[in-house]
């Protein structure tokens, strides 16, 4: 048995179930570990120095890994379990702040630590110094007593505490403002993935086991903690925990442990544009890969070891035999004949020889072809993973507000409206024609202005206090565009049970709709994705007629999620097709983009322009990048050379994409720009009959 420890970075919870169910169900000792479980008191501080001192140890820990590996801290992410952060920003939801730009001036308890808050309100524009910061003292009473107007905690379990207390609340998440960081990363060091690697490998493997159970049995799990690690929280607690940590961890939709790089970029990018970290760190090594490409550097270097032998044979036999046939041309002429009878058989081996070693390097062109267009699919894979992750995720957050209002608003409001006189039957359905007409959302600045005019309007109306529940309500339903109709609203002693049945219905339809749009962008990237992929018959058949737009603009749907920040300029100046093999020209046209999206650094203008010139196809891809240096541009299409930093590319994907076009009867060249490069490529028109 060997021995690990594991640092949680806070109190025995639910939030901690797959580790405690690891240990309690014996998968740790099935492979091999003796595990000891550490409670931390003061959160994540002081995880990373002892997970780094010393071999066996691991820990979990937030978002601020990235920002230990850029100061030197050799962690390594081995899984992550919450999808989506539990961090919110928490208000009392009758006081004067009604969003989060209201926050200025006022008194506020932060987590340490809780760095996607901090970039949530530095991207909101709220700098610290604006605050009145306070010591977080982890007590839900501050919030509630008033000693403080805003309080940073969890979704997961501080919400519970203020329900519990009958405390009405509004809480405000990160991803509102784009900001969709992980929670609750798995990590170690590198010393202990280097010298223990089959070690680290089973302790991630035990551990996700433990969770996919504990998310299966939560009621049992719930038993489990409250009995034997800490009764501190009720099981009510725990059991509330466990159901608000299953949309953030997502079970279902993603398996558990799942890392995209693409989220970690984005992580990164998040912190390098609120000035806390440098674009583009290197996150080699930083993210653990379970089950590592296969390295063929060893083959490559026999193929290289071989055929460089082979020459050097060639050329030593053929001047041993120049050699004696100049010693035995005196000879007679019977004798001569016959040593140049062996001399030709001995060819003629070496000559077998030669034609073996050039099938057996075919061999290993066509196997680099392969990996090259499986690093391709891979990448695309990652990428459609995040980019039906946040339609998934707007439909089932929307699909629990539609649950909740089904559940526990729709009984209470058909009485409300079944108990309405005809008159406020009448005024009603007025507000609710209104509010259902136009679901436009209003932000925090058009927001704070309405409610100004509102007050100064009807400042006469008592009901109409700017920080009143009646203002509050008429701007949620969109009731202050009934203008003078708004005053025979106000005037109906249910004006307020009015307001908050018809807030109610609007939610959910609202809610629907979102479902609607969510579900329609998640059905076209799979559509997309549909269309790319190859089928059985362009396999079997090599060169047929290809649209190339078509497959243009469904490689660009599938690059969707890395193409926010370019502007892509299409000219399409013809609609003709091309001969070809349709698979083989996606890998070309996808390594091109790939290549001018990297040399733009995701960031600029791309232009894909598409003519017929004579006979041929010509598809231009111009980038706006660096360019490529005069000296190096009669290299770009040699094998393996590249100008990527180690671990980059193999230097391959020109290559590749020069012997494919060649093979079609076609060119590809760089061509001269003014800025960034160009690559073209010609391909014969296809014969329509």
């Amino acid at each position: 048995m060997e021995k690990v420890t594991l640092h949680l970075k806070w109190f025995h919870q639910f939030q901690f179930a797959g580790y405690y169910t690891a240990l309690e169900k014996g998968y740790y000792k099935e492979a091999g570990l003796d595990v000891e479980l550490l409670e931390s008191t003061v959160g994540v501080k002081g995880i990373h120095e002892k997970v780094i001192r010393s071999t066996g140890q691991y820990g979990v820990g937030s978002n601020e890994l990235i920002q230990e590996r850029y100061h030197g801290k050799p962690v390594v992410i081995l899984a992550v379990i919450f999808q989506h952060s539990p961090s919110v920003l928490f208000f009392k939801k009758s006081s004067n702040i009604q969003s989060i730009h209201d926050l200025f001036g006022k008194r506020v308890m932060l987590t340490p630590r809780m760095l996607e808050i901090i970039a949530y309100l530095k991207k909101e524009g709220i700098d610290l110094k604006d605050l009145q910061i306070l010591e977080h003292r982890f007590n839900p009473d501050d919030l509630i007593s008033g000693r403080v107007d805003a309080y940073s905690g969890y979704a997961t379990t501080q919400a519970y505490d203020f329900r519990k207390a009958g405390f009405p609340f509004v809480e405000y998440s990160p991803r509102v403002a784009g900001i969709d960081f992980y929670g609750d990363n798995f990590f170690t060091s590198e010393a202990e993935v280097r010298e223990h690697p089959e070690r680290v490998k089973a302790f991630r493997e035990a551990s996700l086991r433990g969770w996919h159970y504990a998310m299966s049995h939560q009621e049992e799990i719930v038993d489990l903690i409250y009995e034997k690690y800490s009764q501190k929280n009720s099981k009510e607690k725990l059991l509330f925990e466990a159901k608000q940590m299953t949309p953030l961890i997502q079970p279902v939709l993603v398996e558990i442990g799942y890392m995209n790089p693409g989220r970690w970029k984005h992580i990164n990018d998040i912190y390098s544009e609120l000035g806390m970290l440098p674009k583009n760190i290197n996150l080699k090594g930083f993210i653990y890969d379970p089950n590592p490409p296969t390295n063929y550097d060893f083959v490559y270097y026999s193929f290289g070891v071989i055929l460089f032998s082979l020459v050097v044979f060639g050329v030593i036999q053929r001047r041993r035999l120049n050699q004696k046939y100049a010693e035995n041309l005196k000879k007679q002429v019977e004798v001569r004949t016959e040593e140049l009878k062996h001399s030709n058989d001995y060819l003629q081996v070496l000559n077998q020889s030669s034609l073996n070693t050039l099938g057996e390097l075919t061999e290993a062109q066509d196997r680099l072809l392969a990996s090259e267009k499986l690093a391709v699919l891979g990448q695309l894979a990652a990428g459609m993973a995040h980019e039906l992750n946040t339609p998934l995720g707007a439909i089932v957050s929307s699909n629990f507000s539609l649950s909740d209002f089904l559940n526990h608003k729709l009984n209470r409001s058909i009485d409300a409206i079944v108990g309405f006189n005809a008159e406020d039957s009448y005024r009603f359905h007025k507000v609710l024609e209104e509010s259902l007409k136009n679901q436009t959302f209003i932000e925090g600045k058009t927001e704070r202005s309405i409610k100004k005019e509102l007050a100064s309007k009807y400042v006469s109306i008592e009901k109409m206090n700017l920080y009143g529940e009646h203002m509050q309500l008429v701007l949620e339903t969109g009731a202050f565009r009934l203008g003078d109709e708004l005053i025979d609203l106000l005037e109906s002693e249910n004006s307020l049970k009015i307001l908050e049945v018809v807030a109610c219905i609007s939610a959910a339809y609202r809610s629907n709709q979102i479902i609607s749009v969510a579900s329609e962008k998640a059905t076209h990237v799979i559509k997309a994705l549909k269309s790319y992929l190859v089928s059985e018959k362009d396999i079997l058949h090599s060169n047929t007629n290809v649209d190339i737009i078509f497959e243009m603009e469904t490689i660009l749907s599938l690059y969707h999620y890395n193409l926010t920040k370019v502007t892509i300029v299409k000219s399409y100046l013809t609609d003709k097709k091309c001969k070809g093999n349709r698979d083989k020209l996606n890998q070309v046209w996808i390594n091109l983009l790939n290549n001018a999206l990297q040399a733009m650094a995701y960031n600029g203008i791309l232009e894909i322009k598409i003519q017929c010139i004579d006979q041929w196809i010509k598809v231009s891809i111009i980038d706006s990048g660096i360019g490529i240096s005069d000296s190096i541009k009669g290299k770009i299409f040699d094998p393996f050379f590249t100008t990527k930093p180690d671990g980059g590319g193999m230097g391959l994907g020109l290559d590749i994409c020069k012997k494919i076009i060649r093979q079609m009867d076609g060119t590809i060249e760089l061509e001269e720009v003014p800025r960034g490069a160009c690559f073209s490529v010609c391909l014969p028109i296809a014969d329509i009959n």
